[in-house]
């Protein structure tokens, strides 16, 4: 299901593992066919049990753009489209995808799934062989808000839904025997129903102080149910009448008045076996229409679901902290006094209430032929042989477990084939549990990892597990946690070594073989440091800390070039590339070598091992970069584009392979879409779009491999893992192949937790390199490369800017005018300056016997260079005399507030130091203070004579040039007097 829009690969859903039944609602059977179906996630599976108690399994998914073959005209929504919706629309949370479906059978059989969310659909799918499992025969899309639950009725002539409280439509559809149309016959109101079943011909609703009989009419001429209707429907084409109203009686609940009834099953045509949260077991008798309500039986537990038997006559309840029990039916009719019946109840509270905690119990319960199928809190999947039973034996035994992650699946690894193991791949989830399965979907053991460290001592939320690696080399697993904690573990979950790699979460771990015994593991988290362990069988040295490589939180780290470089992706958008140094120790050192700066941040990135290895990250901005990992710069930029409507989408979960030899040996990239809630193949050469898979609206990992069929050929399989706790395990062949070898289940030995340290004594460990050996190891690297390695100055990116606020774009524009006022101010002043030293300089002043001050200031401002020196040198011995005094108290308060004592070693050296620099600082304190008194005075009486030396040549030049042109005034005078005019 879910093919591509090109021809050249074909997906198609294999195998499913887990499911999202968490209700009544979300399991049904069909009696007749020997058939059940439950939900997973956005798919509907319909399995049956083989002789091997396996299950056959068929799976049904409508494309968003496949039409439905019969066409259902909404009353209440005409202009909601019948199709399915865009993909931006009708992506989903989980909560709010989950279908809910119901089976009969109609001609062959029917499966109906509903959606929750923005504009909920219901959609009815045929079962017959040959027919598509992709394209549905009907959708109805009458509910407005979700659906909350859907059945059909035992004679495949009516479908039932109910919608959410917001919604509040009860909605009867009558079905077509012939051609598996349906048609819209009544409506109503019910807010407070959470469940229905079938009583017959009748469908009962319960909830919160709520049990409603509602009574189905046959099928008759059209009723008008508004005023007007056929006048207002006479010029539409093919206009279809209004539905009637679904008319319902309340049951009157007597001593149940505050009970909050959870399931019901139908017995007869006019009983029913209704159950409670309390532990009540009720029979609403409706003979001759009365409607009466008899309590039977109470129980210690709270009752979640049951269901009948036919065959042997049992009913059979689940509830939590409970396997199944039975209760014959003639146990029921024995209670022939209502009041009797009734006085039972003294309303006791649940053995789970008692306790004071919750404990796992049956969420849903149906009988399929001579076997009872059960699923629990955890999501597992039980198997009862129910063929003892009939012969008076009411204990049952499980004859299959189908186990299941019981929280959200976080990620996948696959095991290369070379490495001979009884599990060919692994998937961990966050709350430790680690399963191990074969290509089939069988689990074949599991081991779970110690979640003991706290995440803080005034932390409320627990600690989850984030990720797990897998060593071939030592054949142990590699995890770490939302504590920062590493640990390394064997496969039977004994841990061997533990430590506190991080200050925060870890993001992701990569593994690197070096030897037959050891790896080299790189880890990286939120606190912005990479870490490089040396792992071993039975321990973990920490070889390196990077600390100052990203300003942001590093998402993804990879091993490239067998080992020799490491790649680092951080949300700060930059992907730096470190080269491996060897020690002269035979210790290992990775050096930064090269930065590349993408223009949005990136979300995922995988490495694509070969002859070139390249680099694949996906960024915010809808576009997929291929980066060469020798040349470290960016190759081949492509838009996520897709040829249906034209959209792009952001990428994330990554996963790069080769498929099988049917296709050349493609390279493929594979990738998961949350706007549509979709997973997608792009060509990594051409990066055109080769498939879209729908089904699975939660991914949270994505894995390729290659693996073996029965004729021993190749095909390529693609493993999907969910925040639902679903697997998807998706064949990319045009060809359907044989599923593979059973493989032996492993034996779970349990967890030995005696090596295991305290969790509070873990200390943050760090091994940062001094700058004097990054700078030998970046000499070493030059040499043995013979040129510049080319490495930056600053190997630490740029620090993103502060963007001002509005606010201050006033105050700086004020700033920036006082400032350019203030400089153009200094300039006046410096070039006035600079012109009377000038003037100074060529005017010699008069002969004056107070030109010795002027002499005195010119030796003064000798000595006042001389002066500044040495007082600059002064306030640099200050200075750090101020930094030591503001040591040594910050010192001795926390020695005050400490109980830690010093050894001999560090008191012996601090009290020699704090003896010698009393030694040297108490002869200068001395001095100096003399000195500073003088030299205080001498540049005072200096900074005087000098001023009034100035003072004095600038009025000396004045009656100068005063005497001056007088003397010429009175020259010119005596020459004309003495020189008379010759013609006079």
């Amino acid at each position: 299901m879910g093919g591509g829009h090109e021809t050249r690969i074909t997906s198609g859903l294999e195998t499913v593992i887990g499911s999202t039944v968490v209700s009544v609602n979300a399991l049904s059977a069909a009696v007749d066919t020997n058939t059940f179906a439950f939900c997973a996630g956005a798919t509907v599976i319909l399995a049956a049990i083989n002789s091997h108690l396996r299950l056959d399994q068929r799976f049904f998914n409508a494309r968003p753009e496949a039409l439905p073959a019969q066409a259902t005209p909404s009353y209440y929504n005409p202009a909601t489209p019948t199709k399915a919706a865009g993909s931006r629309i009708h992506a989903a949370t989980p909560s709010k995808d989950e279908p809910m479906s119901g089976l009969a059978s109609f001609d062959a059989t029917g499966d109906a799934p509903g959606k929750m969310g923005y504009h909920p659909r219901i959609l009815v799918f045929s079962t017959a062989p040959g027919i598509s499992q992709d394209a549905p025969l009907a959708c109805l899309t009458e509910h407005t808000f979700g659906i909350r639950a859907i059945t059909f009725s035992p004679d495949s002539r009516w479908l039932c839904s109910l919608g959410d409280v917001h919604d509040g439509g009860l909605f009867l559809w009558s079905i077509n025997s012939k051609t598996g149309a349906l048609r819209l016959d009544s409506s109503n109101r019910c807010t407070t129903a959470e469940t229905i079943a079938w009583m017959g011909t009748n469908v009962v609703t319960l909830g919160t102080r709520h049990v409603k009989v509602w009574r189905v009419e046959q099928p008759s001429s059209p009723v008008k149910t508004r005023r007007g209707l056929d006048t207002m429907n006479d010029h539409l084409p093919n206009a279809s009448p209004g539905p009637r109203t679904f008319a319902g009686r309340n049951v009157l609940l007597g001593s149940l008045k505050d009970a909050v009834f959870t399931c019901a099953v139908g017995i007869s045509e006019d009983k029913a076996i209704i159950c409670t949260q309390d532990g009540d077991v009720c029979l609403l008798d409706d003979v001759d229409r009365s409607q009466r309500l008899l309590l039977l039986s109470k129980k210690d537990y709270s009752i979640n679901c049951v269901t009948y038997d036919r065959t042997s006559g049992v009913i059979w309840i689940g509830g939590k902290g409970e396997q199944p029990e039975s209760l014959p039916l003639d146990f029921f009719f024995a209670a022939k006094d209502p009041s009797a019946a009734l006085l039972q109840h003294n309303g006791p509270h649940s053995q789970d209430e008692r306790n004071g905690k919750e404990l796992p119990g049956v969420s849903a319960i149906c009988c399929v032929d001579d076997r009872l199928i059960t699923i629990d809190s955890s999501r597992s999947m039980s198997i009862f042989d129910l063929t003892s039973v009939s012969n008076g034996v009411t204990e049952i035994s499980v004859i299959q477990q189908l186990p299941a992650h019981e929280s959200a699946i976080l990620g996948v690894v696959v095991i290369p084939r070379s490495i001979r193991q009884l599990f060919d791949f692994l998937t961990y989830s966050e709350k430790g549990q680690i399963l191990y399965w074969s290509w089939t979907g069988i689990c074949t053991g599991s081991c779970l990892v110690p979640l003991d460290h706290p995440l803080g001592p005034d932390a409320d939320e627990s600690n989850e597990l984030r990720v797990v690696r897998y060593s071939p080399t030592t054949n142990s697993l590699l995890t770490g946690d939302k504590a920062g904690i590493l640990r390394l573990l064997n496969i039977s979950g004994l841990v061997e070594a533990v430590a506190r790699a991080h200050d925060g979460e870890m993001y992701d771990l990569t593994l690197h073989d070096l030897d037959e015994n050891d790896s080299l593991a790189a880890s990286c988290g939120r606190d912005r440091t990479i870490q490089i362990f040396r792992i071993s069988k039975k321990e973990c040295f920490l070889e390196q800390s990077l600390i100052n490589e990203h300003a942001g939180p590093i998402r993804k780290v990879e091993f490239a070039e067998n080992g020799s470089i490491l790649a680092s992706m951080s949300s700060d958008r930059t992907i730096v590339f470190h080269k491996k140094v060897l020690r002269t120790d035979s210790s290992i050192a990775f050096v930064s070598t090269s930065i590349i700066n993408l223009k949005a941040s990136p979300t995922s990135m995988s490495l694509f091992p070969g002859v070139t290895p390249r680099l694949v990250v996906s960024a915010m901005d809808r576009c997929v970069r291929k980066i060469s990992v020798n040349e470290a710069h960016i190759t081949h930029t492509f838009k996520t584009l897709d040829t249906a409507n034209g959209e792009s989408v952001i990428l994330s979960r990554l996963t790069m392979g080769s498929l099988d030899q049917q296709f050349s040996g493609m390279n493929v990239l594979a990738g998961f879409s949350s706007a549509d809630g979709s997973i997608r193949l792009y060509d990594v050469e051409m990066g055109s779009l080769l498939a879209v898979i729908q089904g699975q609206s939660t991914v949270s990992d994505l894995a390729l491999a290659q693996t073996p069929d029965s004729s021993e050929n190749t095909i390529t399989r693609l493993i999907s893992t969910g925040f639902d706790g679903t697997i998807m395990l998706w064949k990319l062949t045009k060809l359907s192949q044989d599923e593979g070898q059973h493989m032996p289940r492993d034996e779970n030995k349990g967890i030995d937790l005696t090596n295991l340290k305290a969790a509070q004594s873990l200390r943050l460990v760090r091994r940062v390199l001094s700058k004097a050996e990054i700078t030998r190891f970046q000499r070493l690297l030059k040499e043995k490369n013979g040129a510049d390695t080319g490495l930056p100055r600053n190997l630490s990116p740029s620090r993103l800017r502060r963007q001002p606020s509005r606010h201050a774009v006033s105050d700086a524009s004020q700033n920036s005018e006082l400032n350019a006022s203030t400089e153009k101010r200094s300039q006046e002043l410096s070039a006035r300056d600079n012109t009377y030293r000038k003037r100074i300089k060529h005017t010699s002043p008069p002969t004056s016997p107070r030109i010795s001050l002027h002499s005195k200031s010119r030796r003064s401002s000798l000595d006042d260079r001389h002066r500044r020196t040495a007082t600059n040198d002064t306030s640099d011995a200050n200075s750090n005399a101020r930094q030591i005094s503001n040591a040594l108290r910050d010192f001795r308060t926390v020695m005050a507030n400490s109980g830690d004592s010093l050894s001999s070693f560090s008191t012996e050296g601090l009290q020699r130091e704090l003896q010698a620099t009393l030694d040297m600082i108490t002869p200068r304190a001395q001095r100096g203070d003399h000195k500073n008194d003088q030299t205080g005075s001498e540049s005072f009486e200096d900074y005087l004579a000098k001023m009034i030396d100035e003072r004095l040549a600038l009025r000396a030049k004045s009656e100068d040039q005063t005497n001056a042109n007088e003397g010429s005034q009175d020259t010119s005078r005596s020459q004309t007097r003495s020189d008379p005019d010759p013609a006079t």
